[in-house]
C-alpha cells in the first residue's frame, strides 16, 4: 500500500467515523423523543454496519501488514 492509498483510507475511515457519530445522535434523539424504534432501528444497524466496515478493514490490514508482508 502507498503512502497516498494509506492516507486515502484513513480519510475515509474518518469520514465513516464521523457519518456513524451522526447516525448514532440522530438514532438517540429520536428514542430520546419517544419515537417507536421501527422509526430508529435502521439508523442503529446502519451505525453497526460502518463499524464493522472499519473493524474488517482494520483486520485486513492487520492481517496483511501495510506493505503487504505479514506483521511479525
Amino acid at each position: 500500500m502507498t503512502h497516498e492509498q494509506a492516507a486515502e483510507l484513513v480519510s475515509t475511515a474518518n469520514d465513516l467515523l464521523a457519518l456513524g457519530d451522526k447516525l448514532d445522535a440522530a438514532a438517540h434523539a429520536l428514542a430520546d423523543e419517544g419515537q417507536p424504534q421501527s422509526r430508529y432501528q435502521p439508523l442503529v444497524d446502519a451505525t453497526g454496519h460502518i463499524a464493522g466496515a472499519i473493524c474488517s478493514t482494520l483486520d485486513a490490514l492487520t492481517d496483511k501488514g501495510v506493505e503487504g508482508r505479514t506483521p511479525r
